[in-house]
């Protein structure tokens, strides 16, 4: 016989996972170590319930102390606790030894108090800031000295605990609120029933911040208290609705659950979001005032991290242990009464069992269990069937979704066909098909290549934006864009205007796609007209369905981007629209390729195209041997354009302009520029040049001037001494003028 030795630090354990084993599959029992709790909702189901436990421990020879056992009570102390209906109170007995306490003498004594205040701290609001003062006594680097915050803690603790506070005990069939807030040192949340109007707390919660939480924002504290809160109660809200409450308005906004997350939201409430969203609430928002319940909890934080050493047996594991074992009530309408009941009329369960039973090695049988009556496949029960329809809705009792259903059934329940009934239930429940999103989108199905260009556009209008509203047509082939702007609502009229203005320069179209507004819907007989007169294929889009437009659609989002965000700038919208669409026409394509090069065949000159030196055009060879030409200095002749009579008049070549022009000058002393169409060869001509002209030497005459009087010189002109003398030179008289007698004067100088 195997014994388990007294003394073992590990046999409690061990003994308590043990009988774990033993009671497994059985309804309505409860233990902890020895002691076991036999429940039920009415007499008959707490009977059934003890019969069923005496004949599981008869048959694996357990023996009971029967002075010890009470049987059919309303009301019980287990475990420190008194239990009565719906309710869960301090037991009595702890709480008087607990005000005969004295006053802590060592760190040992501080040690054994603050576990038993932790194992009632979910009576305690503000445990953690109370026991701030006894837990440093704990700490190495602080000296044992009992101060007046050590005594009034002490006091204040002991007076808290003996209060008459009340938890009720969870009810799946009562409304759940949770409500929860942060400060800057710790988070508090409470989670409660709604019993006659009021809020009747199941259990509190708090602890305090991390050094880093400290350092957050108050938003981000706050979401952090719901993500604390809904972690702490999870086993009590996961696939319930519950009513979230929160003191603070921003974040019932942000995290509500018919509302998208802003487009700013911050990184760490987006996370916080996306572990919200798998729970079912509804967020509201409760001034502070009244939020006083769970305030104080956040203000006066419990840290179980803060205890040090050696801790007592009651800690906070074992505290959370015995929340889940006291306040969890299975909601379940099958009981394991019941699965051993039906089992019986089961052909295929009773042969399993009978299998079992007989210690059979039938390998179909190797993978279950047999626990009393009750069947397992691992630690999921074998479900009867005539039992698995209610099973079924039970486990779809909050609508989840196949794959959420799947996941839940895989931890409690086992039938061979469970995953393919469980998939034919969901899909033929008529609530979730009526609130289902819409189907999983098809692959993108892509229209067929045109074998050219424009032979099949895509059309759309943007705006209306300042007033205007901007036609937009693009290539399908080349993804040339065209767009015409319009100062007035678009009408059939217009629309049919500015195609004709944009097909006269690229032709009509085989295809038009669009959309199904009303100027060129099928039921708008002009512009259909319009369509079949020119030999044009009109194509709608699926109502409601924009992406089967997309070329359009992509074109319309950029004109109105690149729009807005040129707002700032000068100009009016008409030259921005023209600029956008010659920088899209000219900005290559995901291929390398530019609008412009598949549509055009070329590349089109941006501004851009300035920081390129000037490179002349270079002619071909064979024209480069018939061209004329001259060279500077050449004599030419050229023709002139005067008073509507052409003439050609001799010149000079005085520069070269590329290939065929030329500045010439004319002997008159014109320049002009002519094509070489326009000169003749003049080197044959014998005329003076503008250089020979302007080079012709001045008359110089010397004499001596015997002092005349004036008259008889009368064109002469003397002036004082010093300064120039200016002496017109006449002509020669004739022999017989009166002059020509007369003696030339004598003139020395210039």
């Amino acid at each position: 016989m195997n014994r388990l030795s007294l003394g073992i630090k590990t046999a409690p354990s061990q003994f308590h996972q043990i009988l774990g084993r033993l009671l497994a599959g059985l309804s309505g029992i409860i233990w902890y170590f020895d002691d076991i709790i036999v429940h039920g909702k009415n007499y008959d189901e707490c009977y059934k319930n003890l019969i069923a436990l005496l004949k599981r421990l008869q048959e694996k020879n357990l023996h009971i102390n029967l002075s010890k056992c009470h049987f059919f009570k309303d009301k019980i102390a287990y475990l420190g606790y008194i239990i009565q209906g719906r309710n869960v109170y301090k037991d009595p007995r702890k709480i008087s030894d607990l005000l005969q306490t004295v006053r802590p003498q060592n760190r040992r004594d501080v040690m054994q108090f603050l576990g038993l205040v932790t194992y009632y701290s979910r009576f305690v609001p503000n445990a953690s800031t109370l026991t701030a003062p006894l837990r440093q006594l704990l700490s190495k680097n602080h000296p044992f000295k009992w101060s007046d915050a050590c005594e009034k803690a002490f006091l204040k603790l002991k007076e808290i605990i003996a209060s008459d506070h009340v938890l009720v005990s969870y009810d799946v069939n009562l409304p759940i609120t949770v409500a929860c807030d942060a400060s800057p040192t710790g988070l508090g949340a409470v989670i409660s029933h709604i019993i006659d109007g009021s809020d009747r707390p199941i259990m509190f919660a708090s602890r305090s911040l991390t050094p880093a939480e400290k350092n957050y924002s108050q938003l981000d504290r706050e979401a952090l208290s719901i993500v604390f809160a809904l972690d702490k109660y999870y086993m009590y809200i996961y696939g319930r609705k519950f009513t979230l409450i929160t003191d603070n308005k921003p974040l019932s906004r942000i995290l509500h659950q018919n509302k998208k997350l802003p487009p700013m939201t911050a990184a760490r409430l987006l996370r916080y979001a996306a572990y919200l969203s798998s729970f079912d609430y509804e967020v509201k928002h409760r001034l502070s005032k009244a939020h006083a319940n769970v305030d104080y909890l956040s203000r006066f934080p419990v840290s179980g991290r803060n205890l040090q050493g050696n801790q007592p047996l009651l800690d906070f594991e074992l505290s959370a242990c015995h929340e889940n074992t006291l306040n969890q009530i299975s909601s379940a309408n099958v009981t394991s009464y019941d699965i051993a009941e039906a089992a019986e009329s089961d052909p295929k369960l009773v042969d399993i069992i009978s299998k079992l039973r007989s210690s059979s090695e039938d390998p179909a049988c190797m993978e279950y269990v047999l626990e009393g009556d009750i069947v397992y496949r691992g630690n999921r029960v074998y479900i009867p069937q005539s039992l698995r329809g209610q099973i079924l809705k039970e486990l779809h009792e909050t609508h989840s979704g196949i794959t959420k259903t799947k996941q839940l059934a895989r931890r409690y329940v086992y039938w061979p066909s469970i995953d393919s009934d469980i998939e034919k239930l969901i899909k033929s429940c008529e609530q979730c098909m009526l609130s289902q999103k819409s189907p999983k989108k098809v692959p993108t199905h892509k229209w067929e290549e045109p074998t050219q260009n424009f032979s099949r556009v895509h059309m759309d209008y943007a705006g209306p934006r300042k007033g205007f509203n901007f036609l937009i047509l693009v290539d399908a082939k080349s993804k040339w864009p065209e767009v015409r702007i319009l100062s007035k609502a678009p009408t059939t009229d217009s629309t049919i205007k500015l195609l004709e203005d944009i097909f006269s320069f690229h032709g009509y179209p085989q295809t038009l796609v669009s959309d199904n507004a009303s100027i060129f819907s099928a039921d708008n007989a002009e512009f259909n007209n319009y369509c079949k007169t020119k030999g044009i294929f009109h194509c709608f889009t699926a109502p409601g369905k924009p992406a089967t437009n997309g070329l359009a659609e992509r074109y319309v989002q950029i004109l109105k981007s690149k729009l807005s965000k040129m707002d700032a700038e000068p100009g009016d919208i008409q030259e921005k629209v023209r600029q956008i669409v010659l920088r899209f026409r000219a900005t290559p394509l995901l291929d390398g390729s530019s609008p412009a090069e598949r549509y055009l065949g070329r590349r089109i000159k941006l501004r851009l195209d300035a920081i390129h030196p000037f490179k002349p055009l270079k002619n071909s060879s064979c024209q480069a041997t018939h061209l004329r030409s001259f060279q500077i200095g050449d004599k030419i002749i050229a023709r002139v354009y005067r008073s509507n009579k052409p003439s050609w008049q001799p010149g000079l070549v005085r520069k070269k302009f590329g290939k065929i022009h030329y500045l010439v000058e004319l002997s008159n002393g014109y320049t002009l520029k002519r094509h070489i169409d326009q000169l003749r060869d003049a080197s044959f001509l014998d005329f003076k040049t503008p250089e020979q002209q302007q080079s012709k030497p001045k008359k110089q005459v010397s004499f001596q001037v015997q002092m005349p009087t004036p008259r008889d010189i009368p064109d002469l002109h003397v002036v004082p001494s010093g300064r120039q003398v200016v002496i017109p030179v006449a002509k020669p008289a004739s022999p017989g003028s009166p002059s020509a007698s007369r003696k030339p004067p004598t003139v020395q100088g210039s």
